[in-house]
């Protein structure tokens, strides 16, 4: 049979084609800013990290002399500014490279990343909680961050399941997170589903309830456009750091809802991600014999949800297993490292949370020398 004579067997490959050259045209900025919801922001942290790492290879050609601090972690790590670090080490420009639950895949990438640039690395702080360790912490980086190579490079094709995750021998990314890493990498809406009511909201001025902010008369898309200069700022500015102008404390009966529905939605039905055991101990691998300082920080939470997770066990079994993975470095030579829980630290007294998992923009010069000791800045 000639192809030649039966030319409509081509038109389903055809209609494929037209479809996925449309599909490409939901990827154009213009069409994500007004296709997209203005809210959905959490993507963005993610993708303009990529930003900060240019910012921080600049700095670095500047003054090469300078030493390079990095952090890691959630958007609970976010605020942790540069000049205020410099108090406790010097000579370091501090890089942060947080993100809204930044799960330990995410901040291996970046710690890999800037690791093979061979920099001057002053020291490392990585958040660890149970919350970045959960299935659904990965689902923000998997829209925005990895590079193809990384995640073919750490697919886990023959991923063997497993009662307890801690035990499981994961080898990197599941094959249903590279399936869906690929399909929005691919496929604009399935990365940006079509939404009409986001369309509108998009293209409608921003109001408080039922009246227009006044003195805006800004647009949803126009507010997020002037959020993510802010963020490109705070890199070249900050490098990264998101000051935290929230300095109230909440009502303990507002903390005590919000711990239940933050339990609820991420530690009720707890489900560990052997995805993420495996990335946090590649980090605590990739560090040995480095003879560069890690602070592994269990990061502050209002007291009716750390009460939660210790009544239901998560707390101490958590601890136990991630204290264990750290205490690896014991036998390596040159892998200085420190472990900090400032909940069991009598220096912290500052304790005002806006919500159950942030603490106040207040509380902060507080913590910084709690998380930065002296024995830190000694080491370099």
């Amino acid at each position: 049979m000639s192809w030649k004579k039966q030319p409509f067997l081509f038109y389903p490959l055809f209609v494929c084609l037209i479809l996925f050259g449309i599909d490409k045209l939901f990827f154009l900025p213009v069409v994500v800013e007004n296709t997209h919801s203005w809210k959905k922001i959490e993507r963005s942290f993610y993708e303009l990290k990529e930003d900060l790492y240019q910012v921080l290879l600049e700095e670095n050609k500047k003054d090469p002399a300078k030493k390079i601090g990095l952090i890691f972690g959630s958007s609970r790590s976010g605020e942790f500014d540069s000049e205020q670090i410099r108090k406790f080490v010097p000579n370091t420009n501090s890089f942060n490279f947080a993100a809204p639950l930044g799960p330990p895949s995410f901040q291996y990438y970046w710690l890999h990343r800037i690791l093979e640039e061979k920099l001057p690395i002053s020291y490392v702080m990585v958040e660890i909680d149970p919350i970045l360790f959960t299935r659904s912490s990965i689902d923000y980086s998997l829209n925005g961050s990895y590079d193809m190579k990384f995640v073919l490079e750490h697919l886990d094709f023959y991923r063997l399941k497993s009662i307890n995750p801690w035990k499981t021998d994961a080898d990197g990314f599941s094959v249903d997170e590279v399936e869906t890493y690929f399909l929005k990498k691919l496929f604009a809406l399935y990365k940006y589903p079509l939404d009409p009511s986001a369309i509108k909201a998009n293209n409608k001025e921003i109001e408080v309830g039922f009246i227009p902010v006044a003195g805006l008369g800004i647009t949803g898309k126009e507010h997020k456009r002037g959020y993510l200069d802010k963020i490109k700022l705070a890199n070249r500015i900050k490098f990264g750091a998101l000051p935290n102008e929230i300095k109230f404390a909440n009502a303990d009966f507002f903390l005590e809802k919000d711990a239940e529905n933050i339990y609820n939605q991420y530690l009720k039905n707890y489900q560990l991600a052997p995805t993420q055991i495996y990335f946090f101990k590649e980090i605590v691998r990739i560090m040995e014999g480095k003879n560069i300082p890690i602070v592994f920080y269990y990061p502050v939470v209002a007291e009716p949800l750390r009460r939660r997770m210790e009544e239901s066990g998560i707390w101490k079994e958590f601890h136990k297993e991630t204290f264990a993975i750290i205490r690896t470095l014991d036998s390596k030579p040159n892998s200085p490292y420190f472990i900090i829980d400032p909940v069991s630290d009598n220096r912290w007294t500052c304790k005002d949370f806006v919500d159950s998992l942030h603490l106040s923009g207040a509380c902060f010069s507080n913590l910084l020398p709690i998380l930065f000791p002296k024995e830190l800045a000694g080491s370099n």
